[in-house]
Order: structure tokens, then C-alpha cells, then sequence
């Protein structure tokens, strides 16, 4: 008769449970004591199995419920999806006014970028290098005793610092065509200088010819620049210092500069004066030619109306000449007797009579004129 109080069950028969130590109904003989074992032994590996299940192992459902993203996916999943979200980021990138960038395939350069929201392919297929373009940046050259030493036309040493303003024009050609770009636009500013102070004289390099000379560099330095691709626009060139070396000769430079700038002071007040008085003296006496023009048109057409009134009168006079005496005898009175008084006395006008003449009156009226 079976043994039903035994915990695996009946022994024998197929439909007997199994002995958790894998024999059908069987005490495992291989393990001594294995038919002596304490009930609690299947609370402990219920236990293991809770413990299992709180670990991700235990099939992946508490109730029913699906579990965390770590018991759903795997920590695999997770790292698929953290390095999902990270590709789909590196592909969008904002450039700002000031920049351009520069985006490479597989470190190849296939396009520049201006400001705005970009796209590009993710990361390490497409890589991009964003760098500021439109600020102005600027050397400073001549700090050191070797470089601010500069020989002359002339064969003197002067004394130059001067400071190049440049910036980036073409960002590929900055980044790939020439190697530490900054350092090779201090090399070229030296250089340019050097050229140009050795063609000119050293009074006219700290006096006069400051401006010319840096323009000259600034030209010259662009040149150079743009025959070696590097991609930068020189935007000026100026001249901090120029003086001779330290010592006397600087003392009697600065009189020289002085002298000329007092030179150049008295020559610009007279050219002032020259420019007032010039133009005054040649109005004048143009107003006094043209005085004398009209004076002489005056007389000569006065002229040549009094010869034409006298051969008038002349032609007059031969075709009547008692008339013509007459004429001009009454005429001339006219002119004579115009504004004048007059007292006409008639000698027929009473004989024997004495006239009466108001010379008081006559007086007063001659005082009053």
C-alpha cells in the first residue's frame, strides 16, 4: 500500500510527483539523508525563488503586470536606447552670427556651414568644427628686443611695435591648408614689416611716412597670406611705436620730428594767408579792370557821338549857314539862360520911365539857391 504522509508524494507510478533531487518517485541515492530531509527545505527554495524574481530572473511578470524597462527590455535594451538618443542629437547643431562651421565626412572636408539651425549625418560618420569667423582678432609684434629691432633704408636701427587686426575669411583653408594659422600671421606681419622698413629712410618711417607704411604691410601681408591659402583677411596694420634705439639719438630724433612738425605748422599758416589774401588781391583787381573797361567804353562812345553830332552840324552849317549860326546861337543861350533869373527889359516899354528891378528879392532868392 502506498505511502500517502511521504511530502514527494506516493512512491512508484508514473503519476507520483518528482523527487526535487531528480529521481521519479525515488529516494537519490547518491545523497545520503536525502529521505530525512526537513519539511522547511522547500520554504528556502521558495524563498530562492522570490528572490530570483526580484532580480530580473523570475519571468518578467509580478500580478499580472508587465515590470520596470529593466525587466522588459534588458540592460542591453537600455544602451541601445541611450545610444540612440545620443546619435539623434549629434545630428542637429546651431551655428551663431559670428561663426561658420566646418563639416567633415569620415575626416573629409565636404561643406561650410553658416549661422542657423544644421543638420549632418550622426556622429563619427559626420563630425563638424564650429569656430568664430566674424570677430576681429589682433598680434601684437614687436614686444621682444629681437623682433622690434628693424634695420632701414638708410642704414639705421629703429625701434617699431605695431599691432595686425585680422580675421578668419575662409575656414577651410584655416583649418587645413596652414598649420598653427595664428603663429604664421605673427611670422608674416614681421616679415612684411622688415620688407618695408628696409626700403624707406629712417627720418620719414618716424616723421611723415607712418600712414604709407602701413598700408604697405598690410598689403603686402594679405599677399603673402593669400598665396598660402591660409584664409585670413588682414584688416589693419598699426603702428604703436617707431623710434630710433634708446640713448642720445633718441633726443635728437624727437628734436628733428619737433622742428618738423613747427616746419609744417608755419608752412600750413601761410598757406592759410596765401589762400586769403591771393584770392582777395585777384578779385580786386579784376574789379578794377572791369571799371576800367567800362570807363573806356564810356569815353570812347562820347566821343564818337560828339564827332558824329559836330559833322552833323557841320552838314548842317554848309547847306544853310545863316541858320545854322543862328540855331546854334539861340541853343547856346538856352544852355546858358536855363537855370539862371532872368530880367528881360524892353527899351520900347515906356521911355522916360524908371524900371523897377526887386534886387532884395533877387538876392534872397540867389542866396537860398
Amino acid at each position: 500500500m502506498p505511502d500517502n504522509k511521504s511530502p514527494w508524494g506516493p512512491k512508484g507510478g508514473s503519476g507520483g510527483k518528482k523527487n526535487p533531487w531528480g529521481g521519479a518517485g525515488k529516494p537519490d541515492r547518491a545523497r545520503p539523508g536525502a529521505n530525512d530531509a526537513s519539511p522547511d527545505l522547500e520554504n528556502v527554495i521558495e524563498g530562492f525563488k522570490s528572490r530570483v524574481r526580484a532580480g530580473g530572473g523570475g519571468g518578467g511578470r509580478r500580478g499580472g503586470r508587465p515590470s520596470g524597462p529593466i525587466e522588459k527590455f534588458g540592460p542591453f535594451g537600455l544602451v541601445a536606447g541611450a545610444a540612440a538618443v545620443f546619435l539623434v542629437l549629434s545630428m542637429f547643431y546651431t551655428v551663431d552670427q559670428t561663426e561658420r562651421a566646418v563639416v567633415l565626412r569620415f575626416g573629409e572636408y565636404v561643406r561650410t556651414e553658416g549661422p542657423g539651425l544644421k543638420f549632418k549625418l550622426p556622429s563619427p560618420v559626420e563630425t563638424k568644427i564650429v569656430m568664430e569667423t566674424e570677430v576681429v582678432q589682433q598680434e601684437e609684434i614687436g614686444d621682444s628686443r629681437g623682433q622690434s629691432l628693424m634695420l632701414t633704408g638708410d642704414e639705421n636701427i629703429v625701434d617699431i611695435d605695431f599691432t595686425v587686426l585680422w580675421r578668419i575669411k575662409d575656414l577651410n583653408n584655416f583649418i587645413f591648408n596652414v598649420d598653427e594659422t595664428r603663429n604664421a600671421v605673427r611670422a608674416v606681419g614681421e616679415s612684411a614689416m622688415r620688407e618695408i622698413v628696409g626700403k624707406n629712410e629712417l627720418e620719414k618711417i618716424i616723421t611723415t611716412d607712418r600712414l604709407n607704411i602701413t598700408i604697405s604691410v598690410r598689403d603686402l601681408m594679405q599677399k603673402t597670406l593669400d598665396e598660402y591659402a591660409a584664409g585670413v583677411e588682414v584688416v589693419e596694420v598699426q603702428l604703436q611705436k617707431a623710434d630710433p634705439p634708446e640713448g642720445e639719438v633718441v633726443a635728437a630724433f624727437r628734436d628733428v620730428v619737433n622742428a618738423a612738425q613747427d616746419a609744417e605748422t608755419v608752412v600750413n599758416q601761410a598757406t592759410a594767408i596765401q589762400n586769403d589774401l591771393i584770392p582777395r588781391a585777384r578779385g580786386e583787381a579784376a574789379q578794377i579792370i572791369q571799371d576800367a573797361e567800362a570807363y573806356k567804353g564810356r569815353v570812347v562812345a562820347e566821343a564818337k557821338g560828339e564827332a558824329e553830332r559836330f559833322r552833323l552840324i557841320y552838314q548842317e552849317y554848309k547847306a544853310a549857314p545863316v541858320v545854322t549860326r543862328q540855331r546854334m546861337y539861340l541853343e547856346t543861350i538856352e544852355q546858358l539862360y536855363e537855370n539862371s533869373d532872368k530880367i528881360v527889359l524892353d527899351e520900347q516899354a515906356g521911355s522916360g520911365m524908371v524900371p523897377y528891378l526887386p534886387l532884395n528879392q533877387l538876392q534872397q532868392k540867389q542866396g537860398a539857391n
